[in-house]
């Protein structure tokens, strides 16, 4: 009876896909919503390709999951089955599966690539068994669902397959723990890099007690946040030493420089932000670990570029614009990027525009993460204007004082769309805008108002 019900929510959840198209609308989780109410254990059934891949983690592993799987397209993998435009939940990936299976739940394709939630783990993992899994980092996150990350380690490291082959960030003394002595380990790091500012004064640091013996750790160097290496001074805990050590970036020529197995190696930067270098390092360490040479993976990176819809940089006059994904409600990704607008060169003046719609759908913003963000970065006297849009704007103005910046630099608007009009750009040459990842209309008008306001500067 339940190979029955496979196979009709098979049919099912392909016909409600083909409808959805028809009409133009989103079929990335609707027909997996379909299938899993017809056929709750439907993860079970699928005979899944001979390679199968997944990248979880909280921050990264969109970037991480998309240029890896491009990288492995460029090199003898064509038709990978993957939900790069769709949910990482279990119903986005029931629904990648169905609409891709056979109707006995083969494929075509012999590889298979997931962006997996970590908190899905429970729900993915028992039935779809990697070969190899990705974790970029485990951060805290959204204080309703993954604010504290022994929460989340526990989650995950419960439903992690033997069989799995883990890369695991040797700089990130939570997730390097991930997995058993059973499972494989691979291990990217990054050392201190010539012309970095280490970020060790961030309000955050998820680990600060050594998870064997409790005592107090003794950081050498925290890229951000707890991202580094620490030694515990009492049992020796440390960091893992990692199999894929980036000991260098030249920013001019955007390469990043690799050693493994005591070679060094050379890969394409597509951006040089620390949370980019750690991506690329991510998916170099997979796609080498799958079994790509160092010129295959370096030949895919040469054509491989930050997607626009979370970085993009252009010109308008005289005024450079920067535009960065801000990951709302999410402490570090935001402390990310304030931490990189203060070290941006030039008189700089920020639109913030974070509220999260899709929140706002269901329940009330919660503003508890904005005093675990590190706005303070923001209040250098290389910064002329901080203008935030939404209708929390003055809840953020607050925040802002309580970070000690200047209150004549703020800019209040309750409208998000018409924050361009309080820009002075006299008092500015490079402009940065930090938008939530459910804000991509009120970005579009933005952009569609920056020409006529900063042309004329």
């Amino acid at each position: 009876m339940s190979k029955l019900k496979f196979y009709f929510s098979v049919i099912a959840a392909k016909t409600a896909a083909k409808l959805l198209r028809l009409l133009h609308m989103n079929a990335t989780n609707f027909p997996g919503q379909v299938g899993l109410v017809l056929c709750p254990n439907l993860l079970s059934y699928f005979k899944m390709p001979q390679t199968v891949i997944a990248v979880t983690g909280t921050n990264g592993k969109t970037t991480v999951s998309n240029m890896s799987a491009d990288i492995l397209r460029k090199n003898g993998f064509p038709d990978i089955v993957s939900n790069s435009y769709g949910g990482n939940v279990d119903t986005g990936i029931a629904s990648v599966l169905l609409t891709n299976c056979r109707l006995d739940g083969s494929f075509n394709s012999n590889s298979a690539f997931f962006e997996v939630d970590e908190r899905s783990a429970p729900h993915i993992f028992p039935f779809i068994k990697p070969d190899y899994i990705v974790c970029t980092n485990l951060q805290r996150d959204s204080m309703k669902r993954n604010a504290h990350t022994d929460f989340i380690f526990n989650i995950l490291n419960s439903y992690i397959p033997e069989k799995s082959t883990l890369i695991l960030n040797s700089d990130d003394l939570i997730s390097s723990r991930l997995g058993s002595d059973k499972n494989k380990k691979v291990f990217f790091g990054l050392e201190k890099l010539p012309d970095e500012i280490p970020s060790d004064d961030s309000i955050i640091c998820d680990i600060v007690n050594c998870p064997i013996c409790g005592s107090a750790l003794n950081f050498s160097l925290k890229h951000y946040n707890h991202i580094g290496r620490a030694v515990c001074p009492s049992c020796g805990f440390t960091n893992p030493k990692p199999n894929f050590d980036g000991v260098n970036v030249d920013r001019e020529s955007h390469a990043l420089t690799v050693l493994h197995d005591d070679s060094k190696e050379i890969y394409t930067l597509p951006a040089d932000r620390i949370t980019d270098i750690y991506n690329v390092l991510a998916a170099v360490t997979l796609t080498r670990t799958v079994g790509l040479s160092q010129s295959q993976v370096s030949s895919a990176l040469n054509q491989t570029k930050i997607v626009k819809s979370r970085f993009d940089s252009f010109k308008i006059g005289s005024t450079d614009v920067i535009i960065s994904l801000a990951k709302g409600q999410n402490p570090v990704a935001c402390s990310g990027v304030c931490n990189f607008i203060r070290h941006e060169n030039g008189q700089k003046a920020v639109i913030m525009i974070l509220e999260d719609f899709y929140d706002a759908k269901r329940t009330s913003e919660n503003l508890a993460w904005t005093y675990e963000t590190d706005f303070e970065f923001l209040k250098g006297d290389d910064i002329s204007q901080i203008v935030v849009g939404g209708k929390r704007c003055y809840d953020y103005l607050v925040r802002l004082l309580i970070a000690g910046i200047d209150k004549s630099k703020i800019f209040c608007c309750v409208n998000e769309t018409d924050t361009v009009s309080l820009l002075k750009p006299q008092l500015f040459n490079k402009l940065i805008i930090i938008y939530d990842l459910f804000n991509v209309k009120s970005l579009d008008a933005i952009k569609s108002q920056l020409g006529s306001a900063l042309e004329r500067n």
